[in-house]
């Protein structure tokens, strides 16, 4: 077995590759507004050795190294959408890393304000000052005043955000090889089980996540849904009546649903219709009232 005490340094690959239809192994997918640490350190038979997600259009990929207060090296890879999400995960670099951090990014495109609904969305924007004001904020600099005791701080940021269509030169894939410590955009082809293996509950919680009662903000991609928070989804599903989707052309629900309607993933409309046919058949098990 491939001992990860001996892994090398980071690298950094970003240019267009064929797309590999056979995964690695120890390959692990982060979905959307999820997150993962893996402990390099960590030698037993169901490592991980290989983290990716993809689909990010005005989302972007962060990927963290570092070591833990333990001195052990780690690496985290999150995909996120939305500020409150971004704010998660950026405590759960606080709370894990210690020390020098290096951080790769990718994503939030389009680089300009798209059009939704008939309305300008800035959400790539936003998402990429969100990045780039929390590397700032933590750059080790010997002006920072707590630089003495403070517990972390960011030394090196490689970002490729605002790059341009998310669906050229594979700019909505992102991840991190950990036997060769090789950052690269190289997409892997998938299924939409593979992308989202709880068969709908992923998608209603990245929708649906910061509009239950207690929110549901950012997910540890090893951890299963609680038959609670699965409810708590379902029930503000159905309140904004999500089985409508069913009965939906793919071009009205890009209209309806995505922020980047020009630019999304060519399986966006497949995975929400997945997560409208999971409510459904969960509303017909409950016995709830399910008009289609």
């Amino acid at each position: 077995m491939f001992n990860k005490t001996n892994r090398k340094d980071m690298k950094f690959k970003n240019a267009p590759q064929e797309t590999m239809t056979e995964l690695p192994d120890g390959f692990f997918y982060v979905g959307q507004d999820n997150y993962h640490i893996e402990l390099l350190d960590d030698n037993s038979i169901n490592s991980k050795n290989y983290l990716y997600s993809d689909s990010a259009t005005s989302c972007i990929i962060i990927i963290v190294e570092g070591v833990n207060k333990d001195g052990h090296r780690i690496v985290a890879l999150s995909h996120l959408s939305r500020p409150e999400r971004f704010a998660a995960f950026f405590d759960v670099v606080a709370d894990n890393f210690c020390g020098s951090v290096k951080v790769f990014a990718q994503g939030a495109n389009p680089p300009e304000p798209s059009f939704s609904n008939g309305e300008i969305d800035y959400t790539s924007l936003r998402n990429e000052q969100l990045v780039i004001d929390w590397i700032s904020a933590n750059i080790d600099m010997p002006s920072t005043p707590d630089k003495a005791t403070r517990k972390w701080f960011i030394s090196q940021s490689t970002l490729s955000v605002g790059m341009g269509n998310p669906q050229e030169d594979d700019r909505g894939c992102y991840g991190i090889d950990l036997t060769t410590m090789v950052v690269s955009n190289q997409r892997y082809e998938l299924s939409i089980l593979d992308r989202d293996p709880t068969g709908g509950v992923q998608t209603l919680f990245c929708v649906f996540g910061l509009k239950v009662d207690p929110k549901i903000v950012l997910h540890k991609a090893t951890d299963s849904f609680t038959t609670d928070e699965i409810k708590r989804l379902v029930d503000q599903a159905n309140e904004e009546n999500w089985t409508d989707i069913l009965t939906m052309t793919p071009d009205e629900i890009l209209d309806n649903y995505s922020s980047t309607p020009e630019y999304e993933a060519p399986w966006f409309a497949e995975t929400l219709l997945g997560s409208a046919l999971y409510v459904s058949i969960y509303n017909h098990e409950n016995k709830k009232v399910c008009v289609l």
